[in-house]
């Protein structure tokens, strides 16, 4: 496994937040009948797909980077409901998420 280097925190935080952007974007897409959103849907997926990619193609192990990304994104994405979209934001709900961030965390360090 390489040495966490600047490069790889930042093409982990690009394929983070490129995600994250794209999820966002998800309800604006109405569907996928909304031209813009949806285009910009698309390429964000496809690029921060594009960069786990080159990520996982340099060394870092997908067993690693898929489940804290998927933490960081599942996290950022309850926020964003709540904040943006109005979504309840019930104490099991977030219960739920946070316990099940830190057994994935748990589960890399195996």
């Amino acid at each position: 496994m390489p040495t966490l280097s600047l490069p790889i925190i930042a093409g982990f935080a690009v394929t983070v937040l490129g995600q994250i952007a794209a999820l966002a974007l998800l309800p604006a897409t109405r569907g996928f009948t909304a031209v813009w959103p949806t285009l910009g849907c698309i390429f964000l997926f496809v690029f921060s797909l594009g960069v786990s990619a080159r990520l996982v193609h340099s060394g870092i192990e997908l067993s690693l980077l898929t489940p804290i990304a998927t933490v960081a994104i599942q996290l950022f994405i309850l926020v964003i409901g709540i904040a943006v979209y109005g979504e309840s934001a019930s104490l099991a709900k977030i219960a739920l998420l946070v316990i099940a961030a830190f057994l994935i965390g748990a589960a890399t360090q195996l």
